[in-house]
């Protein structure tokens, strides 16, 4: 598994980038550079998702999404966007309600499936995705303020769901300390 996680560095400097690109994304948004912005929110969607990975190896190692080369599960500072989420959709970090070619429907969508939307938003960077998925059409404060928002909710729902597994190891433990403090305790009695 340590060919698979980032190193203290790389994840230090990913948890950088991830702030910097959101700072970013608001220095575009009062430009009026809308494109750039959606491109950083998407940029610091992924920072985050790695940091995310990275905190759960075990998890994303056993998805069934885990990109592969050579029948090895690439190194997570590997990992594309769409893998990401792939495994993150999967593992339920960001539960998905639509499959991928699945017509969208406001009822069924979940986090994992507006995260698409922000991936596609940023990959209109891309000059032959922007012609064929928006010919002749600007990207707009709109897909900006959407892309935060997006952004946001993702963060959020992250967040929580670490609190949880943190609060969880934490209580994990103190049954642990509470048990061995009475073990101590009984057997200095006897």
């Amino acid at each position: 598994m340590s060919d698979f996680a980032l190193t203290e560095e790389q994840y230090n400097e990913v948890v950088r980038l991830s702030r910097a690109y959101h700072r970013e994304a608001y220095r575009c948004k009062n430009g009026k550079a809308y494109l750039a912005g959606c491109v950083m929110m998407g940029a610091a969607l992924e920072a985050s998702l790695l940091v995310f990975a990275n905190c759960y190896p075990d998890e994303a190692l056993r998805s069934t999404c885990a990109p592969t080369r050579r029948g090895i599960i690439k190194p997570l500072a590997q990992w594309s966007l769409a893998e990401l989420l792939a495994v993150a959709k999967e593992r339920a970090w960001l539960p998905s309600g639509l499959s991928l070619d699945e017509e969208w429907s406001d009822k069924s969508a979940q986090i994992g499936d507006y995260t698409e939307v922000l991936r596609q938003i940023r990959n209109l960077i891309h000059p032959t995705q922007h012609m064929l998925s928006l010919p002749h059409k600007r990207i707009t404060k709109r897909y900006l303020e959407m892309s935060f928002e997006i952004f946001e909710v993702v963060r959020v729902y992250l967040l929580n769901k670490l609190a949880k597994s943190l609060r969880a190891a934490f209580e994990a433990g103190n049954d642990k300390g509470t048990h061995e403090c009475k073990e101590q305790k009984s057997t200095k009695s006897r």
